[in-house]
C-alpha cells in the first residue's frame, strides 16, 4: 500500500450536514431530546429530523413492524439526499439496530453513523437485564420482543461495508446491554476501523443519565469533524506531512476525520513552511497525549516534579485508559509519560496494544531500569514506534546524585539490548533525553560519549525546567566556561556522528527524519530563554492527562489540573476558561512564571 496515498473517503466534499435521530422501539423521541436541543442549536431545526416511530407517541408501545420503521429512517435520509447534504445517522439502542436494518435494505451509504447503546447479539443473559429495564414499564407483545431480537441477532451477524467513518458509544454502566458489545461492534461489524467511546459512569439512557454532557459533546464533536471534511488546503498539508511522516496515514486510514486537526495544528503547518495563527480559542482538538499511567517511579530524582510533590503511587486501569482514548479522536500520537515510570506498569505492553490497534503513533519515556530483553520484545511487538531513554548522568557517580536509583550498568546494558532488538525485529526510533544542569554540565562531552555508544538515533538536551529548579538551572549559571563546554560538546558530536537536538522539535511531525532543523548549533540555544512566546505549541495541540484522567495545564505545570477528561466535556476543558487565560497569557507581554524559566518557550 502506497504509505502517502490518502484514503478515498477524502474526496469528498464538504456540504451541510442533515441529522436523522432514532429512537429504540421501546424508547420515544423524548429519549433523544437533551441531544436533539443541542444539535439544532447549532445547526438549525432544519438540519435535525428526531423521527418518532410509526405506532410510538401514544402512551403504549405499538406491535413491531420492521418495515415502517425503516422505511420511515430511509425516507428522511433520501429528502437530506435530496438536499445535497451529508447525512449523519444516529441510532439508539434498538434505533441503532432499525438504522442499520435500513442501511443494508435500501443500500444507503451515511456520511457519519452513530450507535449509541446498541446490542449485536441477544442471548438467555438478557433476560434478567432486560426484566430489571422494564420493571414498572408498560408490558411488550410475545411476538413483538420475538421479532426484535430475531432482527438484533441478524444484523448483527452482518459486516457492513463502505467507506465512512463509524462511531460507536457506550456507557461503562450500562445494566442492560454490556459495554462488550460496543467492541464486538468495533471488532466484527464493518469492513472497515470504527471508533469506539466508551463513557465513564453512564448507563443505558445515555442522554437523560450520568454524563450525558459528554456523551452530547463527543456527538457534537464528530458531526462537527465531518462538517470540516475535507478542504484542498487540508489535504495539501496532510500530503506534505506523509512525505516526513508516512505513518500518519495508517491513522488517518482509521480515523479520517481527524485529518483536518492534524493538518491545522501548530507543528501540521510548519510543514509546509507555515505557520499557525495562535489565538486563545483553540479550533483543533489535542493532536498529541502525554498519558500517565503510573505515578510510581524506582528512581527519586533531584529535578523532578514528583519528588518535590510527594505524589501517592497509583496506576490508570485499562478502563480509563481506553475511555482516554475514545474521547481524543484525534490524537495521532500516544506517549506514556509522566510524573512516574512507565514500565512499573503492569499493563504497560497491552497499553501499547490497544493505542496501536487504533492506529496511533505509540511512544514512551523509561529510565530503562525494568526494559528487560523480554520486554523490549513485547514492546516492539505490540506496536512501540519510538523509545526515549532518560539519562542525565554518563557515570554511576553524577548518575546516583541526580538520578537516585539509577545502577548504570544495568541502564545501559538494557538500551543496548533494545537497540539490538530494534535492529533485529522492527526498526524504533530512540533517543536520549537528557536535562542538563549546572551540576552535570563539567560530564556533558562524557555523556556524548555514553551515549554514542549506546547506538540511538539521536541526543535531545535540554536545561532545567520547573520554577523551582531555576537556581540550579545552566540558563542562571550561564557564563564563558558553561558556553566553552556547550560549543566543544557540539563540535564533538558533529565529529562522532550524533546528531544532538534543541527541544524545540520535541513535538513536530517527522523528527527523525528532519531533525537538521532542530540541531543544537548554537551553545546558547541550550540554556537561553524567550521572553515572549517564541517556540512553545503545547496548549494548541498537546494534551497532557495524568493517572486520574485529570488533564493539566501543561507538562510544566503538573500541578495545575483544568478539568477531568472523564466526567466533563472536552470542550470545556481544552477551550475553558483557564485555557482560554493561559493561552493569551502566553501570547501576551507577561507570560506565566513557569513560561518565563521553561527552555522551550
Amino acid at each position: 500500500m502506497d504509505q502517502r496515498k490518502l484514503p478515498t473517503c477524502w474526496e469528498k466534499l464538504n456540504m451541510s450536514v442533515g441529522i436523522v435521530l432514532v429512537h429504540g422501539f421501546t424508547g420515544s423521541p423524548t429519549d433523544l431530546s437533551p441531544l436533539s436541543r443541542k444539535l439544532e442549536s447549532i445547526h438549525g431545526s432544519e438540519s435535525v429530523t428526531t423521527l418518532c416511530l410509526p405506532g410510538h407517541g401514544v402512551g403504549r408501545i405499538p406491535s413491531f413492524d420492521q418495515a415502517a420503521f425503516t422505511e420511515i429512517i430511509a425516507d428522511a435520509v433520501k429528502r437530506y439526499r435530496r438536499e445535497d447534504r451529508a447525512v449523519i445517522i444516529m441510532g439508539h439502542s434498538s434505533g441503532g439496530i432499525l438504522s442499520l436494518a435500513a442501511l443494508a435494505e435500501y443500500r444507503l451509504i451515511p456520511d457519519l453513523l452513530i450507535l449509541a447503546s446498541v446490542p449485536k447479539r441477544i442471548d438467555t443473559t438478557y433476560m434478567e437485564r432486560w426484566s430489571r429495564h422494564r420493571l414498572g414499564k408498560n408490558d411488550i407483545r410475545f411476538t413483538s420482543v420475538a421479532q426484535i431480537v430475531s432482527l438484533i441477532n441478524s444484523v448483527g451477524s452482518r459486516i457492513f461495508s463502505g467507506s465512512f467513518p463509524v462511531v460507536i458509544l457506550h456507557g461503562s454502566e450500562d445494566k442492560l446491554v454490556p459495554c462488550e458489545e460496543a467492541f464486538a461492534w468495533s471488532n466484527n461489524g464493518f469492513e472497515h476501523y470504527a471508533r469506539t467511546v466508551i463513557v465513564p459512569s453512564a448507563g443505558h439512557d445515555l442522554f437523560l443519565g450520568t454524563n450525558s454532557a459528554l456523551v452530547i459533546d463527543v456527538i457534537v464533536r464528530a458531526i462537527a469533524d465531518r462538517e470540516h471534511f475535507q478542504n484542498t488546503e487540508d489535504k495539501s498539508t496532510i500530503e506534505a506531512l506523509l512525505s516526513v511522516e508516512p505513518e500518519v496515514n495508517r491513522f488517518l486510514t482509521v480515523s479520517p476525520l481527524s485529518g483536518h486537526h492534524i493538518a491545522r495544528c501548530p507543528s501540521g503547518q510548519t510543514i509546509k513552511g507555515g505557520q499557525s495563527i495562535l489565538g486563545t480559542v483553540s479550533d483543533i482538538e489535542p493532536v498529541f497525549a502525554n498519558l500517565e499511567i503510573t505515578t510510581r517511579c524506582n528512581f527519586r530524582c533531584t529535578y523532578c516534579a514528583r519528588t518535590t510533590a510527594e505524589k501517592q503511587d497509583a496506576d490508570m486501569d485499562k478502563k480509563t485508559f481506553i475511555g482516554i482514548l475514545g474521547l481524543l479522536p484525534h490524537a495521532y500520537r500516544i506517549t506514556l509519560v509522566g510524573l512516574g515510570e512507565p514500565l512499573l506498569h503492569p499493563q504497560a505492553v497491552d497499553y501499547v496494544a490497544e493505542a496501536y490497534s487504533q492506529g496511533r503513533r505509540t511512544a514512551l519515556v523509561t529510565n530503562a531500569m525494568l526494559l528487560e530483553p523480554s520486554l523490549s520484545r513485547e514492546l516492539i511487538k505490540a506496536g512501540l514506534e519510538s523509545i526515549t531513554f532518560s539519562i542525565d548522568g554518563p557515570n554511576q557517580h553524577i548518575a546516583s546524585c541526580v538520578r537516585q536509583g539509577t545502577d548504570m550498568d544495568r541502564v545501559i546494558k538494557n538500551i543496548k539490548g533494545f537497540v539490538k532488538e530494534s535492529k533485529t525485529s522492527r526498526t524504533i526510533s530512540t533517543a536520549v533525553f537528557s536535562a542538563v544542569s549546572a551540576v552535570t554540565i563539567p560530564y556533558l562531552e562524557e555523556l556524548l560519549d555514553l551515549v554514542s555508544s549506546l547506538d540511538v538515533h539521536v541526543l535531545m538536551l535540554t536545561d532545567l525546567n520547573f520554577e523551582e529548579n531555576v537556581s540550579k538551572s545552566l540558563w542562571k549559571n550561564a557564563n564563558d566556561c558553561i558556553a566553552a563546554t556547550v560549543r566543544r560538546a557540539v563540535s564533538k558530536a558533529f565529529k562522532i556522528n550524533l546528531p544532538v537536538l534543541t527541544v524545540r522539535g520535541l513535538e513536530e511531525f517527522g523528527l527523525w527524519r528532519r531533525y537538521g532543523k532542530f540541531l543544537l548549533l548554537s551553545p546558547d540555544q541550550l540554556y537561553r530563554r524567550s521572553a515572549k512566546r517564541t517556540w512553545c505549541s503545547s496548549p494548541w495541540q498537546t494534551v497532557p492527562i495524568n493517572v486520574l484522567g485529570d488533564v493539566t495545564l501543561c507538562d510544566c505545570q503538573p500541578d495545575v489540573s483544568i478539568g477531568n477528561l472523564l466526567s466533563q466535556p472536552l470542550a470545556d476543558i481544552w477551550n475553558g476558561r483557564t485555557m482560554v487565560e493561559h493561552r493569551s497569557r502566553m501570547l501576551g507581554i507577561n507570560p506565566p512564571g513557569a513560561c518565563k524559566v521553561c527552555p522551550r518557550f
